[in-house]
């Protein structure tokens, strides 16, 4: 590549990085390194410096508590009425990777992360840790009441929390109660694919396989597997 065509593209990269920041977090800023940083995976860096590769995972690390911290405050405001288990499965969803991804998506990041990974899967997963290092970049350069009041914009925007927290998705929860009322014994079995960097889980019912399902975690291929089982199962009692 030449070298001009290669500042060029660079340059097309930072403007829509500078265009991203001003939409949704409300500031254009002139030093973009920690924010390019923020979406750079490790599959991209193949150095490392005093023993840490130039990647997003620090900043991953810091945007988790940072959104944490965020979460929290804002539910114990939000429901003053509720008791501290509804608070805690609350923030697990909200800070959820699914629900991190979501984000990611509904504003365009995924498509700003700079990585070699191919696989559709693990990149939704890379999506929601590349927010999280976002935020975290933001962070620590606007500082805590700003990407706060930011970061609480952004999630009313394009997730409705009453709709949001009230529907039970925990598919893996529901599988298990129904085999406690009925008596019957579950199992998973795991299998990691390691060049399609994914997981498939086997779903078995008093030792039969029931079926068989994919994802990106252990934890996303049984709630994946849970679902389908439960669909099945329905099939079955209603026949």
């Amino acid at each position: 590549m030449e070298i001009n065509a290669f500042f060029s593209l660079k340059s097309d990269s930072d403007r829509l990085l500078k265009r991203y920041l001003k939409e949704y977090f409300g500031f254009s800023p002139y030093y973009l390194q920690l924010y390019r940083q923020a979406l750079l995976h490790k599959s991209m860096t193949s150095s490392k410096v005093a023993g840490v590769r130039h990647s997003n995972e620090r900043l991953e690390f810091l945007g988790d508590a940072v959104i944490d911290s965020i979460i929290s405050d804002y539910l114990y405001h939000y429901y003053p009425n509720e008791n501290e288990g509804f608070l805690t499965k609350a923030r697990s969803k909200l800070v959820s990777r699914k629900h991190l991804g979501h984000l990611a998506r509904s504003t365009g990041l995924d498509n700003l992360l700079v990585s070699d990974v191919k696989n559709k899967n693990a990149m939704l997963n890379l999506s929601g840790n590349a927010f999280e290092a976002l935020i975290g970049a933001i962070y620590l350069r606007k500082g805590y009441p700003f990407i706060q009041k930011r970061f609480i914009l952004l999630l009313k925007r394009f997730t409705e929390i009453d709709n949001y927290l009230f529907i039970d998705d925990d598919f893996k929860s529901q599988i298990y109660q129904w085999v406690q009322k009925n008596k019957k014994e579950l199992k998973f079995n795991s299998i990691e694919i390691v060049h399609k960097l994914t997981f498939e889980v086997e779903l078995y019912i008093d030792n039969a396989l029931l079926c068989k399902a994919r994802g990106s975690t252990i934890k996303s291929a049984e709630q994946a597997a849970s679902q389908k089982a439960i669909k099945l199962l329905d099939i079955t009692e209603n026949t």
